[in-house]
């Protein structure tokens, strides 16, 4: 008699996205382009609440990809979440805003975790931020490993976390009151709970930090739906850290000059935590690595590279090479033009001394 223990089998997981809509946005086409290429592909429901014909038009270029849409009035983003969710079979759920994307091979990277490991309850990785003027900035710096600082601050890049739609029934869902934090909510429930998380290095997703951006307000609602989470599970000495964390963010993102918030983040003695060699002010000694995709109708040819050096910078990606001997624009240019969806890595070396990544966007050459 074969007494070894049988391996469990599991189903491979499915995944559901809503994708809550407040208004038109001109990247709703690349946020659905995203979702499109995914294998495994997801079920998607859009919620769209703006009235905006191009939103409607926009879903019907993608009839088999998104399996439930409505338009009409709800009662915010949260309601809206749930209502997509409540409509789609995935047992992996997540959301994305109508200005995020998915990087190509997400889901896939997060479908094997789930199966690899089917005790995890969330997996979550980094997210590439760009802003108004289609200008890529580097990486989310507030992105990090798993620890009880998910008790102090969001450490976790909504649009590239997904997470299990029994362990969310578990802990009471997604809050439907909560307008701003609603994401942070369900993580500090989640941990608060036992759950299992999961984390990767890699680039799940891109996403838009507007001036508009409404996590970037410091209004009343959200300042009260923040002290909530945080004084619910903080020390006082961890609640005021992260009071004023929260507090100097938004200073220093939406309110300071640039160069007033470059230096307050640069002050001597400072260290700035980096991410592939790319810290949060883009600053770089070495070698630096950033991943970058673009969901344009046609190929593009060249990155326009804006940096900050005082010596030369070695730049490569997709096999071709230049080099940087002085602050300003670089214009790189492929030997092939590089179509949608496919992933360039964008690599930057500073030979003598740091230099600093200012911004990088696709362009043609």
């Amino acid at each position: 008699m074969n007494s070894r223990a049988v391996k469990p089998v599991f189903a491979p997981p499915t995944f559901a996205i809503s994708v809550p809509i407040g208004a038109w946005h001109p990247l709703l086409r690349d946020c659905l382009n995203s979702l499109a290429i995914q294998s495994p592909r997801p079920q998607v429901a859009v919620l769209d609440a703006s009235g905006d014909p191009r939103v409607a038009e926009a879903v019907a270029e993608f009839p088999d990809l998104v399996v439930y849409h409505r338009d009409g009035p709800d009662e915010g983003q949260s309601d809206a979440i749930i209502e997509g969710w409540d409509h789609l079979s995935g047992d992996i759920l997540g959301w994305l805003n109508a200005d995020d994307a998915l990087y190509p091979g997400a889901l896939a990277e997060a479908a094997k975790r789930f199966s690899d490991a089917p005790d995890t309850d969330l997996f979550y990785g980094h997210s590439v931020i760009n802003n108004d003027d289609d200008i890529i900035e580097g990486y989310h710096w507030a992105v990090e490993p798993p620890s009880e600082m998910i008790l102090a601050g969001d450490i976790i890049s909504q649009p590239s976390c997904f997470f299990k739609r029994s362990k969310l029934d578990e802990i009471g869902g997604l809050d439907r009151e909560l307008h701003y934090t609603m994401d942070w909510d369900i993580w500090v429930r989640l941990w608060r709970a036992g759950g299992k998380f999961a984390y990767t290095e890699n680039v799940l997703s891109r996403v838009l930090w507007s001036k508009d951006a409404k996590t970037g307000g410091f209004n009343r609602r959200r300042r009260e739906e923040l002290e909530r989470i945080i004084g619910a599970n903080n020390s006082l000495a961890r609640r005021l850290k992260s009071r004023f964390g929260f507090a100097l963010h938004h200073v220093l993102e939406y309110l300071a000059p640039d160069f007033v918030a470059d230096f307050l983040r640069s002050a001597p003695g400072r260290k700035l935590r980096t991410i592939n060699g790319l810290d949060r002010n883009g600053g770089f000694s070495g070698e630096a690595f950033l991943p970058l995709v673009h969901y344009a109708d046609e190929p593009v040819t060249a990155l326009e590279i804006d940096l900050r050096c005082n010596g030369p910078v070695a730049l490569s990606a997709e096999g071709a090479f230049t080099e940087a001997a002085t602050s300003g624009t670089q214009v790189f240019v492929f030997d092939t033009p590089v179509p949608a969806a496919k992933t360039v890595t964008l690599t930057l070396n500073a030979k003598d001394g740091p230099a600093r990544l200012m911004g990088a966007k696709w362009c043609k050459a």
